[in-house]
């Protein structure tokens, strides 16, 4: 499903990421561990394909998804164009998946109008709402407090297995990973190597 062979990643003269491969299969959830400023968030953004100035190759689906570490909305938009417009989908079918994360009625809010609990729910949406083969997520729980982590892991796992889709997760947290992935690989150092846990 992914494969990521890097040969290397640098900002300037600074090498952030080391030599690395890994592959996740079709289905799998893997979370990846490692220290801020390690270099997580940079190698998802190669493997979604946001950053191309690295050395390597990366295989991926086409359909894929990203949740970033904050959700990223368009404040100026309703939570149903917040979807529609980014994504493409039908208003139905964005209104289903704002149904599936349990923000049915709320269609017409604008973000400022919902908890943080509630835009990281509707982030959630806009991801699923494509149906995608591969889900990034960058620190999706981050500023929640423990009871919304909870409710949001559990969200997250039934979604995922809903779908089938493969899910890579970048994570501070040991209890999160364990909840969610089937299989756990760090990073660290510098420039990070990658180690499966």
């Amino acid at each position: 499903m992914i494969s990521v062979d890097i040969e290397g990643k640098a900002f300037g003269a600074t090498r952030i990421l080391a030599p690395l491969k890994f592959s996740v299969q079709a289905g799998e959830t893997v979370a990846l561990l490692g220290p801020s400023g390690v270099g997580k968030t940079s190698l998802l953004r190669i493997i979604a394909g946001l950053d191309e100035a690295y050395t390597g190759r990366v295989e991926r689906p086409d359909a894929l998804a990203m949740v970033f570490q904050e959700p990223t909305l368009l404040n100026w938009r309703s939570a149903l164009e917040n979807i529609t417009l980014v994504t493409n989908v039908a208003p139905q079918v964005a209104a289903s998946a704002m149904a599936d994360v349990g923000l049915a009625g709320k269609e017409t809010l604008f973000p400022a109008q919902l908890s943080l609990g509630q835009r990281r729910r509707l982030a959630l949406a806009r991801a699923f709402s494509i149906k995608p083969d591969l889900l990034i997520m960058d620190e999706p729980f981050a500023s929640l407090d423990q009871e919304r982590v909870t409710e949001m892991l559990a969200l997250s796992r039934d979604l995922i297995a809903a779908n089938g889709c493969t899910t890579l997760f970048v994570t501070h947290s040991q209890a999160e990973a364990d909840m969610l992935a089937d299989r756990l690989l760090r990073l660290d150092g510098q420039p990070a190597t990658l180690s499966e846990t």
